[in-house]
């Protein structure tokens, strides 16, 4: 989910890509066609491809011949009328990454060079910056931070728009090669360029990569017999650490259940179901669906691994993403919680990894994760994407009259910090007041 993980062996065949590759830019390796200038094998190629792709068209579709038809004829342009004598590699790697910024943010493309460049840096440590990231354009900015990683410690912020790192620009880099320049030997130091909204210039920042904190679930009671159980992260670590400070809740007399997901915005889907099922005992926990709308893995819950029945409620922010949108989903649509805070950020789908012959890396999303009730937790639709609370909190009057009252707060990370503790307090008193039965939700999300 999100930036995926990576392996050399190849998971597909991919020849007729290779083929693609080599018949489009003209990279047979020479030995096919010696007697062929190159100008003319990229030629000669070509029009084999078009012949080829017309030939099938009444299986492929008459689109199919349109677009490559299309596609070739720029590239000849490109190749005798620009400027300049072009690098037609270059040009291949750029119509590549093209492509897959033509997607969406979590698809890409890596070159050989990108791909080992990234698993050497692998290969120095697992230490981060305690950032989760995404993409919207050519635009990197950040979902979520780590309140106790190095990112956070540093004044950055959700919703800065990320720059470079080490003076190096990122706004035509994949999301995983980003993602990996913030990621390596604990103790490495790295400076990133961030722009604010608030601000009229860019700043940077100096951080030190960190391996993440070893608890990212924390817990304490409230009156009332309320249990409080915050998850910051759910990478692997987490489920067990949630599921052992759940029971140890219970066991301390609570009778009801207020689970924080805000700001939670990393772990695989199978962490999310493995937490949404210490609350259900019965019913799909998510889906996934493909292209055509089928679904091609559903997640059910298991009554053996169920924990309480008790009451809950569920904080959620523009920073819940991902696994705990799985989670947040789960429990609204299986009616065993009701939701309280913002609509969440619409993370979830799943990509498949493709190394090709050439070297170069192919990640491509193949399916998206949706609710019990059939939503798209990551829906291109702005409006639509994400989960929204069942009910808004603070209201849009309220959050309009605190962002008035800190207008005015010359400290900036001050002001923010003050503006998102009120924020936050607000949500889990709204919570508790559900749970407590003291009052009844006044607004629901749309």
């Amino acid at each position: 989910m999100g930036v995926p993980s990576t392996g050399r062996r190849p998971l597909i065949p991919e020849s007729d890509c290779y083929i693609m590759q080599a018949v489009i830019f003209g990279q047979s390796g020479g030995s096919m066609f010696p007697k062929f200038h190159k100008g003319k094998l990229l030629v000669f190629l070509g029009s084999f491809l078009i012949v080829l792709y017309g030939a099938s068209a009444a299986f492929f579709g008459k689109e199919a011949y349109k677009e490559l038809a299309v596609f070739m004829k720029v590239l000849d342009r490109v190749r005798d009328e620009y400027v300049e004598v072009p690098d037609m590699n270059k040009v291949q790697e750029g119509a590549m990454r093209g492509m897959m910024d033509a997607l969406d943010p979590y698809s890409s493309f890596l070159t050989r060079q990108q791909y080992e460049e990234l698993e050497r840096r692998r290969g120095l440590g697992t230490a981060g910056a305690g950032l989760v990231l995404s993409k919207k354009s050519d635009v990197v900015y950040v979902v979520s931070l780590d309140p106790e990683g190095p990112a956070a410690r540093a004044g950055v912020h959700r919703g800065d728009y990320l720059i470079a790192i080490d003076g190096a620009e990122v706004e035509h880099r994949s999301l995983l090669e980003v993602d990996s320049l913030l990621h390596g030997a604990s103790g490495t130091p790295v400076k990133i360029t961030l722009f604010r909204d608030s601000r009229t210039k860019p700043r940077d920042v100096d951080l030190t990569l960190e391996v993440a904190s070893a608890s990212p679930v924390s817990s304490r009671m409230f009156d009332g017999g309320v249990g409080y159980l915050k998850i910051a992260s759910l990478r692997d670590e987490a489920v067990e650490q949630a599921k052992i400070k759940l029971k140890t809740l219970i066991s301390a007399g609570a009778q009801k259940i207020v689970l924080d997901l805000r700001g939670c915005a990393d772990g695989s889907a199978a962490n999310g179901a493995a937490v949404a099922n210490f609350f259900l005992s019965e019913g799909v926990i998510y889906f996934s669906r493909d292209r055509e709308g089928k679904k091609t893995l559903v997640v059910e819950a298991d009554p053996g691994k169920t924990i309480t029945r008790m009451p809950a409620a569920v904080l959620i922010n523009g920073a819940t993403a991902g696994a705990a949108e799985i989670v947040a989903g789960a429990l609204k649509d299986g009616k065993r919680a009701t939701l309280v805070g913002e609509r969440s950020f619409g993370l979830g789908s799943e990509q498949k990894t493709i190394q090709l012959k050439s070297g170069a890396l192919l990640i491509l999303t193949t399916a998206k994760y949706c609710t019990p009730g059939g939503q798209v937790i990551q829906d291109e639709t702005a409006r639509k994407t994400g989960i929204a609370p069942d009910l808004e909190s603070p209201s849009s009057e309220t959050r309009q009259d605190l962002a008035v009252e800190s207008y005015y707060d010359e400290d900036d990370d001050g002001k923010y910090q003050r503006l998102q503790e009120k924020v936050e307090s607000i949500q889990l008193e709204k919570a508790l007041e559900i749970l407590l039965g003291e009052t009844i939700p006044a607004k629901i999300a749309a």
